[in-house]
């Protein structure tokens, strides 16, 4: 295996493999794919001798990208923790393929004002990510879906596909060489197929666990969802239509007949009720037909005794992936089962495999716990967040002799929205350099305090405008004056998708302050798609 780093801008910065030995040793390397995330995982540690500890820590820093290639295998993740132990000589790096571009990007509320494909979600909560719709397996349906609170985007195309009939999402890349040319989000009605694989106990398996659980154990479902605006009680599912044979509403109710004449509480003891173990579920949508989809998919996994078998792997068909239905044989245990593949987990400097067989994957949350608590923490930041921008200086445009001191440098770089006041050298591919010593060295940068691209939905910014004259910053319309005279300005122009030209914005516009060096954005200036441009005139 071999994992090549790459910075933001795709640059290689350097390769690493489990059997090559340059100062740099990949180990106990974890690669978790799970059905029902979607979500691709990939962890594993560094180990480094002294000199090469300030090399490896850039490799890894947190936002770079890794190019994975093992046998035919060639994947794309992006790093999103880090963390180093100089006393070990060693760095953890868990990384994950939807990348930071669906998983810090934050969602609100949406109310659709008709029904759509499946497509136009995907597409809407995906904007501007880079990912595209590879396969689509549901494309002839169609919903009327509404969302009252905030999510990132990995949960709310999850969200959507479970909308959908409950289709299940995958990610994929197309690389070429050593670049990502596409990045897929794939949308299957059902992941896998039934290819009649069979592994045998001492011969494909090492090792069989069997995990069982009535902890979670219930027949009927009491089910709420989230309160609408303005109305002072939550939604249920009363006046909702639903049976598929097995699981049916009754009033507000779910319950399930099969469920029932297996585990009704009437068994051993009497009573003049139905006997069901009824148990609340609730979930934050105001939309009954999701509220409905979500609860019928955790009455299924809930309403029978939960079984999970982990199997350790010898010899797995190459041909064997994520959701495929394959035969378990273990004849000294009597152990004859058909099941889907829920969970891989695989280690290629420690040569291990292991799968998770069954129905449903046991546990209490349908997304993976380490992917929910960064969902919610980049939630939170995002809500919560403070940028700042970074200054530094440089030798030459590609951050040779990176430094905070502008003495005899040439370039000036510049990073926005970092989320610590204060700047770090480490690595100078984070910046935007330009030449500030020389001939007609002047620059205009505009920094946003909530990012540099705009939807119709959740728009509030304030843009900062900043002229760099060489080594002189100019941040204000009196040091602009000052500096070129009177006649200097600073023009703001915009353009909505379609137009070929952009439009001048009056000088009087309310939305600017201070000579321009201030524009203030809404969720009112903005319908469809606009971009802004800054120039300076003098």
């Amino acid at each position: 295996m071999i994992l090549y780093f790459a910075d933001r801008r795709m640059n290689i910065l350097g390769l690493v493999g489990t059997r090559l030995s340059n100062g740099i040793v990949i180990k106990d390397d974890l690669k978790t794919d799970e059905l029902k995330v979607g979500v691709t995982t990939f962890e594993f540690y560094m180990e480094f001798n002294d000199q090469k500890r300030k090399q490896a820590e850039t490799w890894a820093e947190v936002g770079n990208y890794i190019l994975r290639k093992n046998g035919n295998e060639c994947e794309f993740y992006t790093i999103i923790e880090s963390e180093c132990n100089v006393e070990k000589k060693e760095l953890y790096v868990y990384a994950e393929d939807a990348g930071l571009d669906l998983l810090n990007e934050v969602v609100g509320a949406y109310d659709a004002d008709k029904a759509y494909p499946i497509d136009y979600y995907i597409n809407k909560f995906a904007y501007d990510s880079g990912f595209e719709i590879g396969i689509n397996e549901v494309s002839d349906l169609s919903r009327k879906l509404k969302w009252e609170g905030e999510q990132t985007a990995t949960e709310r195309i999850l969200s959507v596909a479970t909308q959908f009939d409950n289709a299940e999402i995958g990610y994929s890349f197309a690389v070429d060489h050593l670049s990502v040319s596409h990045k897929y989000i794939n949308i299957y009605k059902r992941r896998g197929n039934s290819s009649g694989i069979e592994l045998r106990m001492n011969r494909d398996l090492d090792n069989i666990i069997t995990k069982k659980s009535v902890a979670n154990l219930a027949t009927a479902l009491t089910v709420t969802g989230g309160t609408p605006e303005g109305a002072e009680t939550p939604i249920t599912l009363n006046g909702f239509a639903y049976d598929d044979g097995d699981i049916y509403l009754s009033g507000t109710l779910l319950k399930s007949r099969k469920s029932l004449q297996k585990w009704s509480r009437y068994l051993s003891e009497s009573g003049s009720d139905e006997g069901h173990i009824v148990v609340p579920y609730s979930y934050d949508t105001t939309s009954q037909s999701e509220l409905c989809n979500r609860a019928v998919s955790k009455l299924k996994k809930i309403c029978d005794m939960e079984v999970n078998y982990e199997v350790n792997i010898a010899i797995l068909p190459e041909e064997t992936r994520i959701g495929d239905t394959v035969n378990i044989v273990d004849d000294t245990g009597e152990l004859y089962l058909t099941a889907r593949v829920l969970k891989f987990e695989v280690s290629v400097s420690n040569g291990s495999k292991k799968a998770t067989l069954g129905d449903y994957l046991i546990r209490s949350s349908g997304v993976s716990e380490k992917l929910e608590d960064l969902a919610e923490q980049f939630k939170n930041i995002a809500q919560n967040r403070q940028f700042y921008t970074w200054i530094a200086y440089a030798d030459d445009k590609y951050g040779t002799g990176i430094s905070l001191e502008p003495d005899g440098k040439k370039y000036l770089g510049t990073a926005v929205n970092q989320p610590v006041k204060e700047p770090s050298i480490m690595n100078p591919f984070v910046y935007e350099w330009v030449l500030i010593k020389g001939e007609d060295s002047v620059s205009v940068k505009v920094y946003s305090v909530n990012g540099t691209v705009f939807k119709n939905t959740g728009v509030a910014t304030t843009m900062l405008v900043t002229v760099y004259v060489g080594e002189h910053v100019i941040d204000t319309s009196s040091k602009l004056r000052e500096h070129f005279g009177d006649q200097a300005k600073i023009i703001w122009k915009s353009k909505q998708i379609g137009e070929l030209e952009y439009t001048q914005i009056p000088e009087d516009d309310p939305r600017m302050s201070d000579g321009g060096f201030i524009f203030g954005v809404t969720p009112d200036d903005v319908y469809m798609r606009l971009t802004f441009n800054c120039c300076l005139d003098y």
